[in-house]
């Protein structure tokens, strides 16, 4: 358990696209900021046949030729970042399992504190909630999530949106919050949206967040909403304004599913270019244990005679 919130560990995922390319960037520019390592991870699944005998037919040639070349690409994003950016805190991580599993056995021997990936801007709503990896990473890594639109240019975030919605873990958010501003010498623009139901709660924490950014150094500015459609706000006040960073509560998830496929990823993410960081509490992460290695695909072949 942290007693404080701190990103001292950045993995980003790559898959040698541009879509992983502009989160490459961001990464290494917030590792510099916050004085972080960067691991560039890829995930890659070998699949062999096995015959009934257990002898490997096909597959270990072929498996270690694209092991050699994705170490190689790893390694030349390691150059590149080194005679571009000046960066040397970068290792490489090249996961053999599921992607999930492999992510998130990275995160626990790593002590990973934010993992960072590209979403395409140009996917369709249902490949997003249904099939991409991006999606998967967001709903499944055990860790705080960055998503970064491919078409994105922020590598500072020097205008931060901060809704204040939930009351649950809204400290530790902020926390994160005020860290990225004063890292990026930012301002935090605090948005309260509260349905009439929850009125005094949520007003009372957001009049709270916004004493302590009084109190603080980090510019900021702040405006209260009474709407019972929170992601339609968000999405309003994300596309009046050119924010370079939202900061989410990933904890609210389940509740915004029902606004997933209309209002909120489809606006945020498919129609603009804003990254989006969904925080995650990390003592509620359960990290699972006695996942199977996914160590090839087994196809009993007939045994011949």
């Amino acid at each position: 358990m942290k007693d404080f919130i701190s990103i001292k560990t950045i993995l980003v995922t790559t898959d040698f696209t541009t879509r992983s390319d502009q989160a490459v960037k961001v990464a290494v520019h917030m590792a510099k900021r916050h004085n972080a390592r960067v691991i560039l991870f890829y995930n890659f699944s070998s699949f062999f046949i096995i015959d009934r005998t257990g002898r490997q037919m096909v597959g270990k040639e072929t498996v270690d030729q694209n092991f050699a070349q994705i170490e190689a690409s790893l390694n030349s994003i390691k150059d590149l970042l080194r005679d571009q950016y000046d960066f040397t805190n970068c290792t490489t991580v090249i996961g053999n399992d599921t992607l999930i599993n492999s992510i998130n056995k990275t995160i626990q021997e790593e002590s990973v504190d934010l993992v960072i990936t590209g979403a395409s801007g140009k996917q369709g709503i249902k490949e997003l909630i249904l099939g991409s990896s991006s999606y998967q990473i967001l709903t499944a890594a055990n860790c705080s999530v960055m998503l970064v639109p491919e078409d994105s240019h922020q590598l500072n975030f020097k205008k931060i949106l901060v809704p204040v919605r939930v009351l649950d873990k809204l400290h530790e958010k902020f926390d994160l919050s005020k860290l990225i501003a004063e890292k990026n010498k930012g301002t935090i623009s605090l948005l309260g949206i509260s349905p009439e139901q929850q009125f005094a709660d949520i007003r009372r924490a957001y009049i709270g967040l916004r004493k302590e950014l009084r109190k603080s150094d980090i510019e900021y500015n702040a405006s209260f909403i009474v709407s019972n459609d929170k992601a339609l706000e968000i999405s309003k006040v994300s596309n009046n304004s050119e924010f370079d960073l939202i900061i989410l509560n990933y904890q609210d998830e389940e509740n915004w599913k029902s606004f997933f496929s209309e209002n909120f990823l489809k606006q945020i993410i498919n129609r603009t270019s804003v990254p989006l960081l969904f925080f995650k509490d990390p003592d509620r992460i359960k990290p699972e244990t006695g996942a199977g290695e996914d160590l090839g695909y087994d196809i009993t072949m007939p045994f011949p005679g």
